[in-house]
């Protein structure tokens, strides 16, 4: 069956849940006075329904190991009493995101309802030993995020202030660089890209390397560097494409090139390679995209294995464990700068001492897919947080709908993405 022809059949049977959720969505809350004692007021769950997308990105996205055509994306909506919905989401580069919408509705949703919302830290504890029997990570803290994220928008509605305000406010804006997915590409469709970063004023630029021939990863570094100039720097990920041996001999290659970071040179669970490279060469490691709880990365930490951290706000399990990831980052004296979501991303970079930098993947942002009412604002090179109440990601659900899928038929289509 046609994809797309999947997508429209399955319209007419989501339609009325989709209308009912985009109206819930929308509610507005109204104003409130310190004097009605609003601050004390019982606030309870009564739903909590999730849906699935499959939206691709707007430029081909291929690396070292994948190559992705579609983005699957669960968005979990947390309806309150009051009228407050909080909107969560987890997302895939493929697979998983069915099973992700599972747990979410058929196991932690009946947990959820009763639960006053604002209980963040509870609730978050409570699931977390709920779910931590079938896996420690993955699908567990995706599902996780999508729920600890919606109850986040929910609370900072109910205080009526923007995320980052309810979390601290340690600066209003973030730098950007701009990231392409894109091994794929010959030098000259890669500079044509890295042209249009720097169009954008991202202060940095990251590229793709790990093809099978060295000098042609060194030669797109040298037409990049060439092109940025000396101002502005240059990351490159390998993607976890090699082993310890292989690495150490393109990474003394690498070293003249004053790069930013070398982003996932080897498997994400080789604590001790990555080790054994930071004392290897002078060349900062980044590491955290595939890393999903906070004691994953406290190995990494102690271990003196990673120079930049960068935890995925959704695959950590939200907004929660990602802060307290930041302060444990912190204390080793290492700087945040978090793997894709920059939507929701720049709330919490806003929020904390350590931030970095902040990363625009060229064609996968919400705002770029087009499925938002308001986009993300970038203005020479910084990234500004939403100031509506809420963490301020507010889906287009007329739009959004077109992507919609049936998790039934999933089995008709062959989804695999690795190489």
């Amino acid at each position: 069956m046609d994809r797309r022809n999947a997508r429209t059949s399955h319209s007419q049977h989501c339609a009325k849940s989709a209308a009912t959720l985009g109206r819930q969505t929308r509610q507005s809350v109204e104003p409130r006075s310190s004097d009605d004692g609003w601050e004390n007021r019982a606030l309870k769950i009564i739903d909590v329904a999730s849906r699935l997308y499959h939206i691709p990105p707007t430029v081909p996205w291929e690396d070292a190991t994948h190559r992705v055509g579609n983005l699957e994306f669960i968005i979990t909506r947390v309806t309150t009493d009051a009228g407050i919905v909080g909107e969560g989401f987890a997302y895939t580069t493929g697979i998983g995101g069915s099973a992700i919408l599972a747990l979410i509705d058929d196991y932690c949703r009946t947990m959820l309802v009763g639960q006053d919302p604002r209980q963040i830290e509870r609730l978050w504890s409570f699931l977390y030993g709920q779910l931590h029997r079938s896996g420690t990570g993955g699908i567990n803290t995706l599902a996780l995020g999508a729920i600890d994220i919606a109850l986040w928008d929910i609370a900072a509605k109910w205080y009526d202030v923007p995320l980052f305000r309810l979390l601290g406010a340690r600066r209003d804006s973030i730098p950007t660089y701009g990231s392409g997915i894109d091994l794929f590409l010959d030098n000259d469709a890669l500079l044509n890209q890295v042209e249009g970063f720097l169009a954008a004023g991202h202060k940095a630029v990251k590229i793709k390397i790990g093809r099978d021939n060295a000098e042609e990863d060194l030669d797109r570094i040298t037409a990049v560097k060439k092109l940025i100039g000396s101002t502005r720097r240059l990351f490159v990920d390998a993607n976890q494409r090699w082993n310890v041996a292989d690495c150490m001999n393109r990474l003394q290659k690498l070293a003249a090139f004053d790069l930013g970071w070398i982003e996932e040179p080897l498997h994400a669970e080789d604590v001790r390679g990555h080790a054994d490279l930071r004392g290897f060469v002078a060349l900062p490691i980044a590491i955290g995209e595939s890393l999903y709880t906070r004691h994953q990365f406290a190995d990494y930490l102690q271990a003196n294995a990673v120079d930049i951290v960068q935890a995925d706000v959704c695959r950590v399990g939200g907004i929660s464990e990602w802060l307290k990831i930041a302060n444990l980052s912190a204390a080793f004296h290492r700087t945040m700068a978090p793997h894709y979501m920059s939507e929701l991303s720049v709330a919490v970079m806003c929020a904390i001492d350590n931030a970095d930098i902040l990363e625009c993947v060229h064609g996968g942002s919400f705002s770029e897919m087009g499925v938002l009412q308001t986009a993300l604002r970038l203005e020479n090179g910084v990234a500004f947080p939403f100031e509506a109440p809420g963490h301020g990601v507010v889906f287009d659900q007329e739009k959004l709908e077109l992507f919609s899928v049936d998790p039934a038929e999933l089995r008709k289509w062959n989804l695999q993405s690795a190489k």
